[in-house]
């Protein structure tokens, strides 16, 4: 008797549906580590550009503009060399960035 292959076994389904459940469980933390540390980034380099336009505006005198918020969901204005400004990110990132005005230097805090 010849026998006719119909398809696939429950056994072989619960096989593959638990190597999908492994490769999810691994790769969902590492993709929203990735999210964090893009969104902490993004402020980060928002800031710095701010920082570094915000000195070269004070130094010839003027005031600068507001910090043009994209990146980052809430930042300090610059108000004087020497006044350090902080930036916070936008959600799912956490650690704020610390712009000293001093150099232009900004670190995640």
């Amino acid at each position: 008797m010849i026998r006719i292959a119909r398809g696939f076994t429950l056994i072989e389904l619960m096989i593959v549906v638990a190597i999908i459940a492994i490769l999810a469980a691994i790769a969902l933390p590492a993709y929203n580590e990735y999210r964090v540390r893009s969104a902490e980034g993004a402020c980060q380099a928002e800031m710095k550009s701010y920082a570094n336009f915000s000195l070269a505006t004070l130094h010839n005198g003027s005031t600068p503009d507001p910090a043009p918020l994209q990146a980052c969901s809430a930042a300090d204005d610059a108000s004087a060399i020497g006044t350090d400004i902080t930036g916070t990110p936008q959600l799912p990132g956490s650690r704020q960035t610390l712009c000293d005005m001093d150099t232009g230097n900004c670190t995640l805090q």
